[in-house]
């Protein structure tokens, strides 16, 4: 019975909380380029391959920025550096190998 109320109990915590489950994380080692789709959807480029797409919330983004990472494993919600303002990054997606 416990093992019941125990299993019942995680998996309500697993979907009244899908953004702990679903949250996308990666590894950008490094890029040297990026462009913008729309205004303020970002694409990291490493030479001429894409490697990660993302959201900016809180900025203004425009092409002649300068994108810093603050660290090379980022997830939803973590920051990145545009025009010496912290940025909060969303919708994270891997786009290489």
């Amino acid at each position: 019975m416990k093992k019941k109320i125990l299993l019942i109990l995680c998996l309500g915590i697993f979907f009244l909380l899908p953004s702990l489950s679903s949250a996308e994380c990666t590894r950008i080692g490094g890029f040297n380029n990026f462009s913008l789709e729309g205004t303020n959807t970002v694409v990291l480029y490493a030479g001429s391959s894409p490697i990660v797409r993302f959201d900016v919330l809180d900025c203004s983004v425009q092409p002649t920025s300068r994108i810093r990472l603050i660290k090379s494993d980022v997830c939803d919600g973590d920051e990145i550096m545009i025009d010496g303002e912290r940025c909060t990054m969303m919708e994270i997606k891997p786009l290489g190998p």
